[in-house]
């Protein structure tokens, strides 16, 4: 049966859905089956894997989205083939192993929003939506990527449907913080204990810019756990700021990015595979 790995954060900008994009990436050239979920109706996800405008575009147009799944399988109560809504394409490029991907719109936030007021158990949302079309049965691996803590009902669906929850973060004081005060709400926001949602929590330092910024990882660290409990699982591997501004599969990669996006992952890929 495969497993499900979301990604959320506390503050925008730090990487995760360029994070996202290339772990499935190594995950599929493993020989992974590996399904994307984009539960942002900003789309970022879907437009750096498709990177077709128009096509997306098209799929939207004609409600082939994770949103028309979610409202057929609550509002309708039909049974869904997601397979209808399924975007297959090569990552970084055409001629790659493909990703496999269901897409948003800007219609998520509100069919959210209706189910999270008036549906009991709101919080097993995505898990029944991922339970109902058998996706661990299909794929080893579902990447689930959404938006950051701004809005937390994400971020609960989110625990409750993943096996393991990947949480990125950039090497300040500033996102150390924020990251914290939102792990320490969790507990509250989901109805859980610290040890069930920390248990399953691995945060990775993401968008290391200098050596100075590395140097200071290990005393972010002890002030997070001294804050939150020593349960808390921090990943050996740092992300340097190359990866997230990498730009595998456009017209403006240059010869050797894909290898240095690789070398640059390749640590934090085998410690995640361990964990998952």
């Amino acid at each position: 049966m495969g497993k499900v790995l979301g990604i959320f954060s506390a503050p925008g900008g730090v990487g995760k859905t360029t994070l996202a994009a290339n772990l499935a990436w190594l995950f599929r050239e493993s020989d992974y089956r590996v399904l994307l979920i984009d539960l942002d109706p900003s789309i970022s996800l879907s437009w750096l894997v498709v990177k077709e405008q128009f096509h997306l575009i098209d799929y939207e147009s004609k409600g082939r989205t994770i949103t028309e799944i979610i409202r057929k399988i609550f509002d309708e109560e039909k049974e869904v083939d997601y397979k209808d809504y399924l975007i297959s394409r090569g990552y970084p490029s055409p001629q790659d192993l493909e990703l496999d991907l269901l897409m948003p719109d800007l219609k998520l936030t509100e069919v959210i929003d209706n189910l999270w007021i008036n549906r009991p158990k709101r919080e097993l949302i995505i898990d029944k939506v991922i339970r109902d079309l058998g996706l661990r049965d299909e794929y080893d691996l579902v990447i689930i990527d959404t938006i950051p803590f701004f809005d937390r009902k994400y971020t609960v669906m989110l625990i409750y449907a993943a096996d393991r929850l990947l949480v990125p973060l950039r090497p300040t004081i500033i996102d150390v913080y924020r990251t914290q005060t939102i792990l320490r709400s969790l507990p509250k926001a989901s109805a859980l204990s610290s040890d069930e949602i920390y248990s399953n929590i691995g945060l990775v330092f993401n968008m290391v810019r200098t050596t100075k910024q590395k140097e200071s990882i290990p005393k972010y660290k002890d002030l997070m756990m001294t804050k939150l409990g020593n349960q808390l699982r921090f990943f050996d591997s740092s992300i340097g700021y190359y990866v997230s501004f990498s730009r595998i599969g456009t017209e403006e990669e240059v010869k050797g990015d894909r290898n240095t996006v690789k070398e640059k992952l390749r640590g934090l890929f085998e410690e995640l595979r361990e964990w998952i």
